[in-house]
């Protein structure tokens, strides 16, 4: 709980308060400009507000830079700060003399605040849980027709999703939130690759057009493979190209090994031509010729045969240097042709059946790939649709059971004020929008009270650990209903900080609890909050 308040420049510098509810108490004559409004801005400051220093720049210019100081009590343990109106986003830890420790951010603080109210709501911070309910003049929340706002023209949705998460019901919505963003991003994400052409993109018409075509392509590759003994129909497009590819380099091989071969058989006839001219062919040639110098021809043959001798080596070496070039072209032969069997399991494939083959499948393929990318397109479409529809049904389930949990205890609290003699107000919830009303009953008395049952209606349903009323709020309410509304503050187990004036205009019992209540009074001529007042001439 709020310990304490100290300011040198107070007129009462220090100012302790009690653990329910606590009043500021202006004169009976309802003078204005006293400071009821600026010390509840300093309450709503130390709770982590930025408004006392934003919005109340009069007190800046004519105070000038000043510190507050602040202790809070949790778990019977006190915690001493301070804040200074220069430096809106630091808090000082301080001791017990109010001497700076150290210093820690705003959020830090706001943790810390979150941390010892005990609130371990998800997604909803410390301010936006307080500053919702510190109704004082100045600030934007004070419309009584829509109390869930914070600010004016706040975004649509932000003042329910707020009241959804301080009601621990937004969990189940904010998880199908998420999902359904990246839903939507990994939608976008595609949508954007079929616009650059890194995905196929095509209609419904289309889809129904490649799914007949695909049939047709089909049938003839039945009729191909049938051709095949059936045996081609796993061979996808790749696979018929490697095969024409290893048919080209297997026809080259054959031509190669050829040629070879064709060398090989010529030196091995050329290697079986070894006789020599036997002496009755030398006598034939006498009989033709006799004046032939046989001698001569004798020398000459003798020269070829010794040619032949040194021919003979070199055609065996070169034979056998063919029979090893031979031997590596049938063994890549061999390789090429069991290369092509592992792929197609066929021998003796036509490269034009490969070819056709391979062509059919390609168009198949590309067919496949734009209906893929059609039905995943559609798909994406369809689970974002859904999601959507799951998060909207959540909430519109969560909103119910918040419509009816509000609205029973609004009853109840508006029962207890009118002894069951009024129409409570009402809260009701369409997607991100929302009307508060007394059905019967628009008097601006009744929806400043509607405000406050709201108000003490969440503060008794939720965590939500204090609550500020401005005199603005309690004055437009009709005088009978005050005294109960006074008593419902006071039962309370959490602090509330009201600002009250005009205390003897009402019953006796409501100045009972006014005067109880006091932790400051103010009044005109040096009894200001600050000693004085900016408005006199």
């Amino acid at each position: 709980m709020l310990f304490e308040i100290i300011c040198n420049q107070f007129k009462q510098k220090r100012v302790e308060f009690l653990p329910t509810l606590n009043t500021v108490l202006g004169d009976d004559f309802g003078n204005n400009s006293i400071g009821k409004s600026t010390f509840l801005m300093i309450i709503d400051f130390v709770f982590g507000g930025k408004d006392y220093i934003l919005k109340s720049t009069e007190i800046q210019r004519h105070v000038g830079k000043h510190t507050i100081k602040f202790c809070f009590i949790f778990q019977e343990k006190k915690y001493y700060f301070s804040r200074d109106t220069e430096d809106l986003e630091i808090v000082n830890e301080c001791d017990e003399l109010y001497n700076v420790v150290s210093q820690i951010s705003l959020f830090q603080y706001c943790e810390f605040l979150k941390h010892n109210y005990d609130i371990h709501l998800p997604s909803i911070s410390f301010r936006d849980i307080v500053g919702r309910y510190s109704r004082i003049y100045g600030k934007e929340n004070l419309n009584e027709k829509r109390p869930l706002d914070i600010i004016h023209n706040e975004a649509a949705g932000a003042p329910i999703n707020a009241l959804l998460k301080l009601f621990g019901l937004f969990s189940v919505v904010s998880e199908l939130e998420d999902l359904l963003k990246q839903r939507e991003t990994e939608l976008s994400a595609y949508r954007n690759a079929q616009k650059y052409n890194f995905v196929a993109s095509i209609g419904k018409r289309k889809y129904k057009e490649n799914l007949k075509e695909l049939q047709q392509l089909e049938e003839i590759k039945e009729r191909i493979s049938k051709d095949l003994n059936n045996n081609l129909l796993d061979i996808d497009s790749e696979k018929a190209e490697e095969v024409i590819k290893l048919k080209q380099r297997l026809s080259l091989a054959k031509r190669k090994r050829s040629k070879y071969y064709s060398q090989y058989i010529t030196i091995e006839n050329n290697m079986k031509e070894t006789s020599q001219i036997k002496g009755e062919e030398f006598d034939d040639l006498l009989r033709f010729f006799p004046n032939a110098n046989i001698q001569n021809i004798t020398k000459i043959e003798k020269f070829h045969s010794e040619i032949r001798n040194v021919l003979r080596k070199e055609l065996k070496a070169k034979k056998e240097e063919l029979n090893k070039i031979i031997s590596v072209s049938q063994n890549e032969i061999n390789i090429i042709e069991e290369n092509i069997k592992e792929i197609i399991k066929i021998p003796n494939l036509s490269k034009t059946i490969l070819k056709k083959y391979s062509e059919i499948q390609k168009m198949s393929e590309k067919l496949e790939d734009e209906n893929k990318a059609y039905i995943t397109s559609i798909n994406l479409k369809i689970s974002r649709d859904d999601t959507k529809a799951r998060r909207d049904q959540i909430r519109r389930d969560q909103l119910y059971i918040l419509q009816i949990e509000i609205n029973t205890k609004m009853q109840e609290i508006n029962d207890y004020i009118y002894s069951e003699q009024k129409k409570p107000p009402v809260i009701t919830f369409d997607k991100n929008q929302y009307k508060f009303e007394t059905i019967d009953d628009t008097g601006t008395g009744t929806s400043y009270k509607n405000m406050v049952v709201y108000d003490l209606s969440v503060l008794e349903l939720t965590l939500l650990p204090i609550l500020i009323h401005d005199s603005i709020v309690l004055k437009q309410i009709a005088d009978i209903a005050v005294e109960k509304i006074l008593k419902k503050y006071l039962k309370s187990d959490k602090q509330i900080f009201i600002s009250f004036d005009k205390k003897k205009a009402y019953s006796a019992g409501s100045q009972k609890i006014l005067i109880e209540t006091k932790i400051l009074e103010l009044s005109p001529n040096g009894n200001e909050l600050f000693g004085k007042s900016w408005n006199n001439k």
